[in-house]
């Protein structure tokens, strides 16, 4: 989930900003700003009968509320007033901000205002924290609300009245709306409330990027065709969307990922000795057969001429043995305490999942087909060199011990750890060579002309659309791991571990027999030969 800034910390940020706020006229310093004093604006000079209540040039105070009920803006323990619209664009205007971190303040004003009364019933002193109600979301209801949530539509009437009045040379629609017509401030508003901008706070480089990116389109957008306008816009609200199904499919994978993991590891920490002693039996047969199978189709090879042959697929099974070992020795150690009210707000929690997801991209950009074809060293590599290129990097993917071991109800319980993620980019990063610094692509769309911006938008829809595909199939599978589900359900039936613990080692019992039988037939075989046994 996106990170939320409330509008009251955003003010905050903006009025720290005076004395470095390069648009501060002279006149502004003057009164706002007297020698001694530690704050040149504080939160009662938003009402309009304070004595130095913050004004225009020609008197207009910025606030319309009286000093008591402004001050209230910052209150979000119980006694919350939502700041109405006008105030919030005179605000912005009075702090000489641009078109866009003004928009971002009017929206995060309006969601405010919405999420609170209409999603939540909330109202003033009825003892529930509106920082609470804003910051600990869940993320289907979130989505639910922002598909509901409609800011008023005057927005552009109102930023074109204030801004023809106290925005410097401004003709109504620029330079403050920068050219802006109601129909393209609306397909702009969209756009931000698609991505959640207003979300973040008024100075993050996530709405600085956004609102450079936006300004750049606009050029672009007024030079083209009306047809081209229309079909830019749904390409780019699809492309929007598939990122974040991708990405929110993405994260689930590993999740699971994690949870299969969690599942094996408290499988070897009851049933790790069972199941040593069932691979061991059954690599013992499946050695027996080969054995027996190489001699019968090679009767003239000797002992050692059948062993030469099975040594290379000997080690690569004793490998995976040795991991076995090695991993139910470590599953009973791996459970980790985890102390009282160590859990992380929802704030931090939405910020690590935000990072998550960056990682993730990061990888998954790596290991995208596309871009290993285009990667220096791929095209030399042989079709087994590929293949076990495929093997490593999925190898390093895998979900590490020291991620697992939390309890339930634990957030790194239920969620791929984010040293873990960081970890396999780095191993993926290892394996192919190529380290670097991620750009993040998600905003920008290439072409330097709105055809050239289009073509590339309709490919990358293509291809998205194809990934999600294949990302959904491969979280099926995760889902659907016949070994894990197995696991799962066993582990579940705790009054059936003796009998299964029993299971196990019959099986292993009769493995070992076959083996032995198999291994009587291969001595047999030699039995009369003059070579070595």
């Amino acid at each position: 989930m996106t990170p939320y800034r409330k509008l009251g910390d955003d003010l905050d940020s903006i009025i720290r900003s005076f004395d470095t706020n390069p648009g501060v006229t002279d006149r502004q310093k003057l009164i706002w700003r007297q020698e001694g004093k530690k704050k040149a604006i504080t939160h009662d000079m938003f009402g309009c009968d304070h004595e130095k209540a913050l004004a225009f040039e020609d008197g207009t105070t910025v606030g319309s509320l009286r000093k008591n009920s402004a001050r209230r803006f910052w209150d979000y323990a119980g006694w919350h007033v939502f700041p109405p619209v006008q105030d919030v664009v005179r605000f912005c205007l009075f702090m000489h901000l641009d078109l866009y971190r003004t928009l971002a303040l009017v929206l995060k004003a309006e969601w405010e205002r919405f999420f609170a009364h209409e999603v939540n019933g909330w109202r003033a002193a009825d003892g529930t924290s509106l920082t609470d109600i804003l910051l600990d979301r869940d993320e289907y209801a979130l989505r639910e609300a922002l598909a509901r949530f409609q800011p008023r539509e005057d927005i552009y009437n109102i930023l074109k009245d204030l801004a023809s009045r106290y925005a410097p040379a401004s003709d109504g629609t620029g330079p403050f709306l920068e050219g802006h017509t109601p129909s393209t401030f609306s397909d702009l508003v969209k756009e931000m409330l698609m991505g959640r901008y207003q979300f973040h706070s008024v100075a993050s480089e996530e709405l600085a990027r956004f609102s450079a990116m936006a300004r750049r389109e606009f050029v672009l957008l007024v030079e083209g065709t009306t047809e081209q306008k229309n079909v830019y816009a749904l390409e780019k609200a699809r492309w929007v969307s598939l990122r974040q199904e991708l990405e929110d499919v993405y994260l689930l994978i590993e999740n699971q990922r994690l949870r299969n993991a969690h599942t094996r590891r408290e499988w070897l920490a009851l049933f790790g000795k069972e199941e040593i002693e069932l691979r061991e039996a059954a690599l013992k047969l499946e050695r027996s057969d080969m054995r027996l199978n190489l001699k019968k189709v090679n009767p003239e090879w000797s002992r050692d001429d059948v062993e030469r042959y099975i040594l290379d697929e000997e080690a690569r099974r004793q490998l995976e043995l040795t991991r076995l070992k090695t991993d139910a020795v470590l599953a009973p150690h791996l459970v980790k305490p985890v102390e009282t009210g160590a859990e992380a707000s929802t704030m931090e929690t939405d910020r690590y999942l935000k990072e998550c997801r960056t990682v993730l991209r990061q990888i998954r950009r790596l290991l995208h087909p596309d871009r290993l074809m285009h990667h220096p060293s791929y095209g030399h590599l042989t079709k087994g060199q590929k293949e076990r290129l495929e093997e490593m990097l999925l190898a390093a993917l895998e979900v590490r011990p020291e991620e697992l071991g939390y309890p339930e109800g634990y957030m790194l319980h239920d969620m791929r750890s984010l040293e873990g993620l960081k970890s396999a980019l780095t191993r993926v990063e290892a394996i192919l060579g190529n380290p670097g610094v991620e750009i993040d692509e998600r905003l920008t769309i290439q072409g330097e002309t709105l055809p050239a911006k289009l073509s590339w938008l309709q490919r990358e829809v293509a291809m998205l659309e194809d990934e999600i595909l294949a990302a959904k199939a491969e979280l099926q599978a995760l889902f659907e791991d016949d070994d894990r589900m197995r696991e799962r359900s066993i582990l579940s039936d705790a009054a059936g571990h003796d009998r299964v613990r029993a299971d196990l080692a019959a099986r292993a019992g009769e493995l070992r027999r076959d083996a032995e039988r198999l291994e009587q037939a291969f001595n047999a075989l030699f039995d009369g030969e003059g070579g070595p046994r």
